[in-house]
């Protein structure tokens, strides 16, 4: 069977992440499921949604994103193609989605928008926790390598997707995750020889 195709979004909360997937349903041709790190954590019993018990909240979070990673694989492995949606905001989490997707097509793409416009959006939104858009800012892009980049200040969910779209037809397109495995990959060998 033909592995799926992976179109990965990666931004912080409010940044129009989910938004542009769900335009990215709409005018694929293909079937893309789409895979959201909020739909894994939402999965948690509400109380500790609600701010009940935030520690065993945490340990549950450090459980659910790696298999959530692991569920991309095996979805894709049995020829679904897959949008995801996610926020990566541990080095770890990059890493693993690197080493776990390896085998796959998967065109990796940077959703920006500026941290004021972020940090609107997240008053507005009212279902945020206050500051996370700040945590997340400067972490959730370091790596800094992508296929293409969408501002979703300037374009709107469409607009972003269109250009997605556009991309995906590039017979070349989806390098930025063997860039990034070649790059865990020597971080790991000197790490291991020091």
């Amino acid at each position: 069977m033909k592995n799926g195709k992976i179109i990965f979004l990666n931004g912080t909360s409010s940044s129009g992440k989910t938004s542009i997937a769900r335009e990215l349903q709409q005018i694929l041709e293909e079937p893309y499921l789409l895979v959201s790190v909020d739909n894994f954590i939402s999965m948690l019993p509400q109380k500790y949604l609600n701010g009940e018990d935030p520690e065993t909240l945490n340990k549950a979070i450090l459980k659910i994103i790696p298999g959530m990673h692991h569920s991309i694989s095996a979805l894709a492995s049995s020829g679904n193609n897959i949008i995801v949606d996610h926020v990566l905001q541990e080095r770890q989490w990059l890493k693993e989605c690197v080493n776990v997707l390896s085998d796959f097509q998967v065109l990796f793409v940077g959703v920006r928008c500026p941290l004021e416009e972020l940090e609107l959006r997240e008053r507005n939104r009212g279902n945020r926790k206050k500051g996370m858009v700040r945590f997340q800012y400067d972490i959730v892009h370091s790596h800094n390598i992508y296929d293409i980049e969408v501002n979703t200040s300037k374009y709107k969910p469409l607009e972003c997707a269109m250009q997605i779209k556009d991309v995906l037809k590039e017979r070349y397109a989806c390098k930025a995750f063997k860039a990034l495995e070649k790059k865990v990959k020597i971080v790991s060998s000197r790490i291991s020889t020091d």
